[in-house]
């Protein structure tokens, strides 16, 4: 860990100027300013590093972001349209638009109404960007490559974790994922950011698996093959950690998967058969020297050789020693540690269309509309 830790010491820059008030409704109602550091997830709520790249290198110039809170989201939208003049409604959950809703929040006309900006704070929550108020940053995405290309304007934060899933690309299965990067693509850009910040500041997640019937028979995302690959490319690359676990069957995959693939009806895993292929993965895994974590998993069999992942691993930042876990999305058998996550569901629609996204993924896509092309993610550029 000291010699990863020392690869990222390099990048490290020490925070300069003196603080300010944010110019926000935080700012100008003076509620709900931040106290104390945190430690930032971006994000487990859209693909910031993909998508909304641009909007955070703004935030950051800026120093702070607002986050709409996912229970008041409602309230934010029918506050903030009262109280802007806008013909056009509320900026569109784009990248462009989030920009614009960022504009339209820090706007004079809306500052200067007291009343209207405390309403507004109390739906939004405050954080700041001053590398001093910033533990650590989680990052989460599926392609990695503008994150790349715009390294430099984020190394003024001291410590970087990145969440990076890579599920197989056989044709058999693109309908889970379309028009993510190719199985090479990811893989590479995997090497490149643990080459950057060291194989401990990366974990490979294999996630989630998705089982289902397709021709009468039962069928999973688990490929052994592809597994193997992925196993043999990132031990060269050190890192030493994949992370798994079952789809959840959300309402809205539910109602996807009957509407985009009614010959393909969800199933459950039938008995043993999660805990044969975290098993085989395990196997697998060690032997390219890879540990195999499961994600918010109970009654997981100690016979299988993994072991509950920390997604978001205060410790790893130094943020604190005996952490209390995180339970604010209500699952009891996650084991992150206090964060705040930096995404909106709402206003940042994903760019991918992952059918079994629990967020908010590309509709253009999904509902296979006429407008399908403007939706398709520009990766390679």
């Amino acid at each position: 860990m000291d010699r990863v830790r020392g690869q990222q010491a390099a990048l490290w820059q020490e925070p300069t100027g003196p603080a300010q008030m944010p110019r926000c409704v935080h700012g100008a109602s003076g509620y709900g300013l931040p106290k104390r550091p945190r430690l930032l997830s971006a994000s487990k709520r859209t693909d910031i590093p993909a998508f909304y790249l641009e909007w955070f290198s703004r935030a950051v110039r800026r120093g702070w972001v607002d986050v709409p809170n996912p229970m008041l989201s409602g309230k934010f939208r029918k506050l903030l349209s009262a109280a802007v003049a806008h013909e056009r409604g509320l900026p569109p959950a784009t990248p462009a638009g989030r920009i614009a809703l960022d504009e339209l929040m820090t706007s004079d006309a809306l500052l200067a109404r007291k009343d209207v900006a405390a309403s507004l704070a109390r739906t939004l929550t405050h954080v700041s960007l001053d590398p001093a108020q910033v533990t650590g940053i989680v990052w989460w995405s599926k392609n990695y490559g503008p994150y790349l290309r715009r390294v430099e304007e984020f190394a003024v934060y001291r410590r970087q974790f990145f969440q990076f899933t890579i599920n197989p690309r056989s044709p058999e299965l693109a309908w889970l994922e379309p028009d993510v990067p190719p199985e090479q693509e990811a893989l590479d850009q995997a090497a490149a950011l643990a080459g950057r910040f060291g194989g401990g500041w990366v974990a490979w997640r294999y996630d989630p698996l998705v089982f289902w019937f397709e021709n009468g028979e039962p069928r999973s995302s688990w490929e052994e093959e592809f597994f193997v690959r992925a196993c043999r490319r990132l031990r060269a690359a050190q890192i030493r950690t994949c992370v798994t676990s079952q789809v959840d069957r959300y309402r809205k995959f539910e109602r996807r998967m009957r509407l985009l693939h009614p010959e393909k009806p969800l199933r459950d895993p039938e008995p043993g058969e999660f805990a044969g292929i975290l098993t085989r993965m395990a196997e697998i895994a060690s032997e390219f020297g890879i540990r195999v974590e499961t994600c918010s998993e109970s009654g997981v069999p100690d016979s299988c050789g993994v072991s509950a992942a920390s997604c978001i691993d205060a410790r790893r930042f130094e943020a604190s020693t005996a952490p209390a876990a995180d339970r604010s999305l209500g699952r009891d058998s996650c084991e992150c540690h206090a964060h705040i996550d930096i995404g909106d569901y709402e206003t940042q629609e994903c760019g991918y269309a992952c059918v079994y996204c629990y967020a908010n993924p590309n509709h253009r896509l999904l509902t296979g509309g006429a407008d399908r092309q403007a939706g398709l993610p520009e990766w390679r550029q």
